[in-house]
């Protein structure tokens, strides 16, 4: 068993990284200088003198913006109370100094050096548990970034870990959360960042290497980082070998000046019904092209460009980072920012992100007259229309250069006479196209950037880039049953044989009234087939996951025809909606056909509000049973629903359409509460689309799409590996056999195999059920079994079906010889019978040891930070394992090591009063001076000191004192008294303030009422 520190591997070299890019490495002993009380998480005399310094203020003015600045540090919405002390943070705090009103701020955002940058590792703060981040970066006192490390090659931890003890923070530490920019978890390959109690599909790397300000870089001008030349952005890039994944990541996002960047302009606070309030930073696709567009604004050269991003990566959070910087950039002079959209859906999409996010100065002119006011006003604000809106402007222009428009999804209708009008308006506006499907127009209209040369994109985020940063979900591709698919040359060859003997007006015309292709499609006997196959599949596949689907039909005649078929399939209405538009002119006939589907305005929101919600118990109480939207056209663009994972396709969609189409699917979804993740996106198509010709892009721009046979050749490959660490054992259901896999289990690289186990799980996931998986049945089996020994014997978890999604669930509750498996082992609970349990299992001494130590390792972790005696166990544990390891004891005698630890670990609650003190807060008081000082501690007079300082405060407290600072200040006094007194001279505490802070500290927890 390797060793457990994660410090010598992950938080040194990390913290002499982020030292090297301008941030002070302090040590604990440096930061006691400060007497921060523990409860605490900012550095009051860090941050006082810079606000002095900064805002050139007395220290006495200083003081007075901390607690306006920390105000809300006990609001119970943590969140809120976040939002609002990180907006005083970039926004400064007013105070009155004299008869003047000032604005005070908290860090100088123009002059970076003239802030303090602060690394340091085991940052302890108390909150209602005492936790101590591995790395803690603080500028001015404030600790805005925690970092978790978490060692790879570790028993019982990996990243996910580090992911887990950052949500902790809101519930175990309040003060620090509300104080956190966001959060890092790093283990020793790669480290992501995140906001503080986002899941895990929410950490991404940080992959924007290029260097801020190389002539000011303190990792550049001390050559402690090399740099080269990137020839596409024309900036210096970091130039760290892509092996070196974590310390690419970690030196490229923690430049001091990219941090500041991010906390002034990248960083938002959204409001939405569905959601509530939620924080959301910048990732680097969307920093680094807002970036680019502002660096292109400040040089003037270029007013043009095409950024390039694909569904599903945030545009319209990149649009609005890119407006706040371009809105208050001090070199462009107040400027106006209009945001074009081209349907009112979008308009509606992007401006209710501007609301969400409380964006100052926007408006959104209803009519044409509104916006021909607006340019003729020449106002300084950002402006979200229509691109329909410019026409008509009567030859009103807005001459001025600080004019920005930002042009979404600019692959549709900003080619007519309504851009014309754009840009006769706004003759020298810098014009930027965001688009996640760009067409040869897009780019010949936004790249061209002289009389000759053309550029493809300013920036481009492509869709395997999305994938591999785990911002999309990999689309699957699948086709429908073969006899289903429309033969369209066929059709063309009966078609030109029906009609020879017509004259060209007459074919259009009989085209025009009878559209064979269609008539084809919607054949009765076709989408009845269709339809059951769709049964099938969904009942199958989509729903046991409680994920939701789409089928998209030729026009609005086939979704009722579909809609109908799905019913006689056994589809309760409530269960599959129709949404389309409603025609102008129809025929009567349609309009009887159509008229039960047609939904006003309010009721299509309700319906996309349901598709978007899982259902559950209480969504079906209250009304909420939606699991298929049928669309001919709406909803396949600009529609964002995660829980949707299948699109059924049974129309010829073609180029951006079709793309835009199928990434409907490809947002990831992670439920909390049930645990359900969404490994892939999928497309059944029944219309029978050749991609290559549909998609008439470079296969680097739009990845791949794999089908289910593409997929399944990775399936043997995938299990062979994880189950090739088993190899050498006959996998049978005997004591033999399971005491063999956990003896192999503890050589193997867990964090590996926990890696191998996921993709194996989520291929069986997304290809089952196929018959191609028959053969693999039992391996995969095996397969479970093993992950569940894993689990019990060093997660410590129970071994829960619900864990996995539901054809595994299924495969697994088929099998109950695999549930069963597991009782080889012996069912040992962690109590005062262990060892004598232990001692009568069939293990032998090895196997014996190697269980007490792992389960020795688990009651250590759950319970160090409760408790400073299990610091001391775990150097102990570690000196065991060390002499196993090197066999420098007999078995026996290592055995009887740990069968002695075991029992002291158990018997820990009753330790403190065998060692004669009066409670647990006593015994905590001499422990922790134990740890401090270890052998040369006088033990006597430490237990003295405890029992007194137990005795003041059992006599002192009274029901509310802990709330009472004064009462607590007169309880510190008294520490600092005893610890300086003669009686208790010889144990020299008299200097330890830290000390101090850690004995208040516990009294407030153990002692209050």
């Amino acid at each position: 068993m390797a060793g457990f520190s994660e410090i010598p591997a992950v938080e040194v070299p990390m913290s002499k990284w982020i030292s090297d890019l301008g941030w002070t490495n302090r040590d604990n002993e440096f930061l006691k200088r400060y007497k921060r009380p523990l409860a605490n998480p900012i550095i009051d005399e860090i941050l006082v003198n810079k606000i002095a310094s900064i805002n050139n203020i007395s220290k006495a003015d200083a003081k007075r913006v901390l607690p306006i600045l920390t105000q809300h540090f006990n609001n119970p919405n943590t969140l809120e109370a976040n939002e609002l002390f990180l907006e005083r943070v970039v926004k400064g705090v007013n105070i009155k100094i004299g008869e003047e009103d000032k604005t005070i701020r908290i860090i100088d955002f123009k002059n970076l050096w003239d802030n303090d940058f602060i690394v340091t590792r085991q940052y302890w703060v108390q909150g209602f548990e005492l936790v101590k981040p591995d790395i803690a970066l603080l500028v001015n006192g404030i600790p805005l970034i925690c970092v978790e490390a978490k060692q790879r090659a570790k028993s019982n931890s990996n990243y996910f870990k580090g992911i887990q003890d950052l949500s902790l923070y809101e519930s175990k530490v309040p003060k620090l959360f509300i104080s956190n920019f966001f959060g890092i978890a790093a283990n020793g390959k790669f480290s992501k960042y995140g906001v503080l109690g986002a899941s895990a599909s929410y950490f991404f790397e940080w992959k924007d290497l290029s260097v801020e300000s190389p002539e000011n870089n303190p990792a550049i001008k001390n050559k402690v980082i090399a740099t080269k030349l990137n020839d596409d952005t024309g900036l210096l890039d970091m130039d760290i070998p892509a092996y070196e994944q974590m310390r690419r990541s970690v030196c490229s996002l923690l430049q001091p000046e990219r941090i500041l960047d991010m906390l002034l302009n990248f960083m938002v606070f959204e409001r939405s019904p569905e959601s509530g309030l939620v924080k959301k930073i910048a990732r680097y696709q969307q920093y680094r092209a807002a970036n680019k567009i502002v660096r292109r604004a400040e040089k003037g050269d270029f007013k043009q460009g095409v950024i390039w991003h694909t569904q599903g990566s945030g545009k319209s959070l990149t649009i609005l980072f890119t407006s706040y910087k371009l809105r208050h950039h001090k070199n462009l002079g107040d400027p106006v920012v209009y945001i074009i959209v081209d349907r009112k859906d979008l308009r509606e999409q992007i401006g209710d992100t501007f609301e969400e996010s409380d964006f100052p100065n926007t408006f959104k002119p209803i009519n044409t007259g509104q916006l021909k006011h607006k340019i003729k006003s020449q106002t300084s604000e950002v402006i979200i229309t229509n691109i329909q809106k410019f026409r008509e402007l009567d030859g009103i222009t807005d001459p001025r250069e600080n004019v920005f428009v930002l042009i979404d999804e600019a692959h549709r209708t900003q080619y007519g006479d309504f851009h014309s009008e754009l840009k006769a308006a706004l003759p020298n506006a810098g014009r930027y196209a965001f688009t996640g499907t760009p067409i040869p127009k897009t780019i010949k209209e936004f790249g061209k950037i002289s009389t000759t040369e053309v550029e493809k994109y300013l920036d481009r985020y492509s869709i395997q880039d999305a994938i591999d940063d785990g911002a999309t979900r990999e689309i699957i591709y699948t086709y429908g049953p073969t006899d289903l698919q429309v033969d369209k040359d066929t059709l063309k060859k009966g078609w030109d044989e029906l009609t020879e003997s017509l004259e060209d007006d007459e074919k259009q015309e009989v085209q025009r009234r009878v559209r064979p292709w269609k008539t084809i499609i919607k054949k009765p006997e076709r989408i009845a087939e269709i339809a059951k196959d769709i049964t099938k599949d969904f009942r199958e596949k989509v729903e046991p996951n409680g994920f939701k689907a789409q089928l998209v039909g030729i026009d609005k005649e086939a979704c009722v025809l579909y809609y109908n078929e799905l019913l006689k399939n056994g589809f309760d209405p409530s269960e599959v909606q129709v949404v389309f538009s409603k025609t102008a002119k129809e025929s009567e006939e349609r309009y009887t056909l159509f008229k039960d589907h047609y939904l006003n305005e309010g009721e299509l929101k309700k319906v996309i509000k349901k598709f978007k919600k899982r259902i559950t118990p209480e969504e079906l109480r209250n009304g909420n049973n939606l699991k298929i939207l049928i669309v001919c056209n709406m909803l396949l663009t600009g529609f964002d629903a995660p829980i949707e994972q299948t699109m059924y396709l049974d129309s010829p969609l073609k180029e951006h359409t079709l793309l835009q189409a199928i990434a409907r699917t490809n947002r990831p979804y992670d439920d909390k509460v049930s645990g359900v993740s969404k490994n892939n996106g999928r497309i059944v198509d029944y219309i029978g689309i050749d991609l290559n010709k549909a998609l008439s892009y470079d296969p680097t721009d739009v990845g791949t799409f794999k089908d289910e046979e593409a997929l399944f050749k990775d399936f043997p490959k995938a299990i062979d590996k994880a189950m090739g660490h088993f190899d050498d054992i006959t996998l049978q259901d005997t004591y033999e056999c399971s005491i063999a896999i956990v003896r192999r289990l503890s050589e193997i690289n867990h964090t590996e195999f926990e890696k191998e186990f996921r993709a194996v799980y989520q291929l069986y996931e997304a290809i089952s059920p196929s018959a191609l998986l028959v053969p693999y049945r039992d391996q995969y089996r095996w397969l479970i079994a093993i992950y569940q020994v894993y689990l019990s014997e060093y997660k410590r978890l129970d071994f829960d079906a619900e864990f996995y999604a539901a054809k595994t669930r299924q495969l697994v509750n088929e099998a109950t010889e695999i549930l069963g498996f597991k009782g080889h082992l012996p069912e040992v609970k962690i109590d005062s019978s262990y060892i004598d349990v232990l001692n009568g299992s069939k293990l032998n001494p090895d196997d014996k040891a190697e269980k007490i130590i792992r389960d020795i390792e688990t009651v250590i972790r759950q319970s160090e930070v409760a408790n400073p005696i299990y610091v001391d166990f775990l150097k102990r544990l570690e000196e065991i394992i060390k002499q196993k390891h090197n066999k420098s004891k007999k078995i026996e005698d290592t055995l009887k090591d740990l069968e002695k630890l075991f029992t002291e670990v158990e018997e820990t609650e009753s330790l403190p009063k065998k060692m004669g003190f009066a409670d647990m807060g006593e015994f905590y008081f001499y422990q922790e001076m134990k740890n401090k000082f270890g052998e040369s501690l006088e033990e006597e007079t430490a237990k003295a000191l405890a029992m007194k300082l137990g005795n003041i405060i059992r006599e002192k407290r009274y029901v509310g004192w802990a709330d009472s600072e004064r009462e607590k200040k007169s309880i510190k006094n008294h520490i600092e008294f005893w610890l300086c007194s003669d009686e208790f001279e010889s144990l020299d505490l008299c200097d330890e303030d830290a000390l101090v802070e850690q004995f208040l500290e516990h009294m407030v927890n153990q002692y209050k009422l």
